[in-house]
């Protein structure tokens, strides 16, 4: 199976601070675990662009191939304001460059762009035969990482709810839609009857897939303090986070138990909230100092209005700080219905508080809500979803191939070879055994030789087919 990734980054110039990439990045760990054939292709802008290593995106690996190209945009001082949109025309070439002309082929592509999806729909079903093909050459997976809804910062960028209306619309011509989180796919039902017809929805969320935000839980040390000596305040300033609510909390535990407050932000640090005395500030933080205040801090406090199983106050819970969080439809796509340590915006410091009075009972009941998110969130389990979703396509089509003729074809043409059947060479040779001047389409070769018993490789290049199961 081989399958494109297109993740988008929304800060893109640092690939490593997307949630979007991380999560991205750790599903096609565990897929190439799982199966020792799958070959994965990543669209991404080059590496000193985004500011990432090729061993990140685990292109280190024989069986990931990165295919760059600059994204829509690059360079532009608003570059930033369409992280989401697609495609150029050099993306497009690379994807032709890199896969096909090495006759190659993409049984799925995880598209997390949004507006260009019909696109890139249109350029891969050309270059995989198009209508020629016996089967469709490629489905298109929208996998929504943060749905653009209206109350969310960005899904208030447009007017009249634009972003949303788009987000929407593009679920009508995806093959099939995964949501990271569960909250995102009831939101898309209840804010989608504006669009969409009820039957379609129906029809499109019943069939979606939740993958889950996985985190390997053996990066962190989930280690408490006897006593708490430290809030750790971590993540973006936007707007969302009500920072000036989770800084009053801050202050009151420095006044009541002297507690200090450890601040980690990978941007600056909003005005005015570093310079307080009980703050130690950390601001355009390295991952390195930020890992270093995982360890430090011993309690944390999620104030957001929104989030989509968000990775900082989960990473912080893990790493042994009691996690107080705001009692959010979001949060409980992690945190379990009954987590004693949520509570409204307005009752988070009080919440606090009786966390530090109480910090045995506070401890075991962060212990708790970690073991939930370990079984919402574990790699493994991501992982064997998505994977799962993935193969279940691909068999889809095994089934529904009915060209006798290529497959007879294809049959007498592969005992020229000696176990090991490049496509390249075995198209070659099925033009000449039908004596036709058009050559078959990839897709067609693909599916023959599956329905045969043979599977891809999963070697870079040109793609190559042994028996199954060898």
């Amino acid at each position: 199976m081989r399958v494109l990734f297109v993740p988008e980054l929304y800060r893109p110039d640092d690939a490593t601070a997307n949630g979007t990439l991380n999560d991205a990045v750790a599903l096609v760990e565990q897929w190439l675990d799982i199966d020792p054939t799958l070959h994965v292709y990543w669209l991404l802008a080059p590496p000193e662009t985004a500011n990432y290593d090729r061993e990140y995106v685990l292109a280190d690996r024989e069986r990931v191939t990165l295919v760059e190209a600059e994204p829509f945009m690059h360079g532009h001082e608003h570059e930033d304001a369409f992280s989401e949109t697609g495609y150029t025309e050099a993306q497009f070439r690379a994807i032709e460059e890199a896969i096909f002309d090495a006759s190659g082929y993409v049984d799925a592509a995880i598209d997390q762009q949004v507006t260009g999806r019909y696109d890139l729909s249109k350029w891969l079903h050309r270059l995989g035969g198009g209508p020629a093909a016996e089967v469709r050459p490629t489905e298109i997976v929208g996998y929504v990482h943060d749905l653009r809804l209206p109350f969310k910062r960005h899904g208030l960028e447009m007017p009249d709810d634009a972003p949303t209306k788009v987000e929407l619309s593009a679920a009508t011509y995806a093959d099939g839609l995964w949501f990271k989180a569960g909250v995102d796919a009831e939101r898309m039902r209840e804010y989608g009857t504006a669009v969409l017809d009820d039957e379609f929805l129906d029809d499109v969320l019943d069939d979606a897939l939740e993958t889950g935000s996985p985190l390997d839980f053996d990066d962190f040390e989930e280690s408490y303090a006897d006593t708490p000596e430290r809030l750790h305040v971590a993540g973006s300033g936007w707007g969302k986070k009500n920072l000036d609510v989770v800084l009053d909390a801050a202050e009151t535990l420095h006044e009541e138990f002297g507690i200090r407050t450890l601040m980690t932000n990978m941007d600056p640090i909003p005005e005015g909230m570093a310079d307080r005395e009980f703050v130690d500030a950390s601001p355009e933080c390295s991952r390195e100092r930020y890992e270093t205040a995982l360890r430090r801090g011993d309690l944390a406090v999620c104030a957001s209005d929104h989030e989509t199983m968000p990775r900082t106050p989960f990473e912080q819970a893990a790493s042994g700080q009691v996690l107080v969080v705001r009692d959010e439809p979001w949060a409980y796509d992690c945190v379990p219905e009954d987590y004693r340590l949520a509570g409204s915006l307005h009752s988070l410091e009080a919440l606090a508080v009786r966390a530090v009075e109480n910090w045995d009972e506070a401890v075991a009941e962060n212990r708790r809500m970690v073991e939930r998110v370990r079984e919402v969130r574990g790699p493994e389990r991501c992982g064997q979803r998505t994977y799962r979703d993935l193969i279940e396509r691909v068999e889809r089509r095994i089934s529904a191939f009915d060209d006798g003729d290529i497959r007879d074809a294809v049959e007498s043409s592969i005992s020229a070879f000696d176990g090991e059947i490049p496509l390249d060479e075995l198209g070659g040779r099925v033009r000449a055994r039908t004596g036709s001047d058009a050559a078959p389409t990839v897709t067609d070769l693909v599916y023959a030789l599956r329905s045969l018993g043979y599977e891809d490789a999963g070697n870079p290049g040109t793609p190559v087919f042994v028996r199954s199961g060898r």
